[in-house]
């Protein structure tokens, strides 16, 4: 893969900060539209202000953050499969609001057994985005390709072992290693699609998603249909906030495609773009601000 354009470490910082919290702000701005219908364009949200079917504070962490922070303080802490998965454990004992079907049996399952590499559920039925939307940690800790690519399929793995889902969060990875150096979108996506034995549905999305109608956008939750809510995001030449806004109103599973589609916007404007009421509104800014220097710490320089 090309390694021709280098950013200044600066902007590097600014980017790997703005992937961790887009993610972050994706959520809590579309945590008030799950499950809702898509917004009319006279009365769009655009501010965190909680809610939502699950009665949220504004700016508290979902799933998807809250599983993001766990990915990433195992980062933070010396990287092991084990300490990942006992990290979900622990927040999966604490009764969340809102749990995945697929994460909740999995981590049901790895709770009895222990064993992180067989834990996943790998049926035709379990290609949701639950592992998708907490992989942002690996991309912004592991600069080198064929590291950051098993990582991240194993991360995946834990909960989500259908070959989609592992591959998105593969493929999601490399699109912010890409975004983070800046590679343009259009680059980004190339080098992605050259990724050995890359299935044709994944294949196909990186292809179409750019290209998609608005209103053909997937928020049902299905892994690859966010993963082409995230594509399609990165490549609108429009900024963060606008680009975020459009697709929370979406609805749908809101929370996640916000957040999915937050941390590669985030990755390719970095943290300067995101608006400050929103990241002054979350109520893990702090811990997030710490975690996202200490990956930037564990970044080496690429091996390959």
């Amino acid at each position: 893969m090309s390694r021709t354009r280098v950013a200044d470490a600066d902007t590097v910082l600014d980017r790997l900060q703005g992937g961790l919290l887009g993610v972050a702000v994706g959520d809590a701005l579309g945590a008030t539209l799950e499950f809702a219908p898509p917004q009319p364009a006279d009365a769009l949200h655009t501010e965190i202000s909680g809610g939502g079917v699950f009665g949220w504070i504004p700016g508290a962490p979902t799933d998807d953050t809250d599983l993001t922070i766990a990915v990433a303080e195992a980062y933070a802490a010396g990287f092991s499969l084990e300490g990942v998965a006992d990290r979900f454990l622990a927040w999966y004992q604490a009764g969340p609001k809102d749990v995945g079907g697929t994460t909740a049996a999995a981590l049901h399952g790895y709770a009895q057994r222990r064993d992180p590499r067989s834990s996943g559920r790998s049926g035709e039925r379990s290609a949701a985005n639950g592992s998708l939307m907490r992989t942002m940690p690996v991309a912004l800790a592991r600069s080198d390709t064929s590291e950051r690519r098993r990582e991240a399929a194993a991360v995946s793995a834990i909960t989500h072992a259908e070959p989609r889902c592992v591959q998105a969060c593969v493929v999601y990875c490399d699109l912010v290693d890409a975004l983070v150096r800046g590679i343009p979108v259009a680059m980004a996506l190339a080098e992605a699609r050259e990724t050995s034995r890359l299935l044709p549905a994944v294949a196909d999305v990186l292809a179409t998603a750019p290209h998609l109608d608005i209103g053909h956008l997937d928020t049902s939750g299905y892994v690859l249909g966010t993963l082409g809510v995230a594509v399609w995001a990165i490549s609108q030449p429009r900024a963060f906030e606008d680009v975020l806004i459009a697709v929370v109103n979406r609805g749908g599973d809101a929370d996640t495609t916000g957040a999915v589609a937050g941390g590669l916007l985030g990755a390719r404007d970095g943290l300067s773009a995101i608006p400050a009421r929103w990241l002054g509104a979350l109520t893990t800014r702090a811990r997030l601000d710490q975690l996202a220097k200490a990956l930037a710490g564990l970044r080496g320089a690429p091996r390959d």
